[in-house]
């Protein structure tokens, strides 16, 4: 398993840095780009970010010192254009297959998400079979 970890303060201006790591990390483990960039968008502006690649996943989990919150259940619809907040977990929804929200009120919050690897390495010949 190869893993990346990064912590950094929590201020927007950071988020380029941890976004330009993760795509280094996901271009050494030879992810797919759509998969690297759902994940690299579902990111948002993290405080501290472990990604790993195990088999036929990838999984990152974001957590942050806040204040915590309860945690949506089901799918949450995207806000309308116009809004200026609300989006996080309908983006994180959306770009990955799978999410894990771990929160509570007063003590921070843990956000695992993944998704599945559509080039796991050595399925070479089963693309090349389907594309025939």
């Amino acid at each position: 398993m190869r893993i990346l970890k990064l912590s950094i303060p929590p201020q927007p201006r950071f988020a380029a840095t941890a976004r330009a790591e993760f795509t280094k990390f996901a271009g050494s483990n030879s992810l797919e780009a759509l998969d690297a960039e759902a994940l690299m968008f579902a990111l948002g502006e993290a405080i501290e970010v472990r990604a790993s690649v195990n088999g036929d996943s990838v999984v990152v989990t974001v957590t942050d010192r806040g204040r915590g919150f309860a945690p949506p259940h089901g799918p949450v619809p995207l806000p309308s254009v116009f809004a200026e907040a609300g989006r996080g977990f309908a983006i994180m929804q959306r770009c990955t297959d799978f999410i894990e929200v771990i929160s509570e009120p007063g003590s921070g919050t843990a956000v695992k998400l993944g998704r599945y690897r559509r080039n796991r390495p050595g399925n070479g010949a089963l693309k090349q079979r389907l594309a025939v």
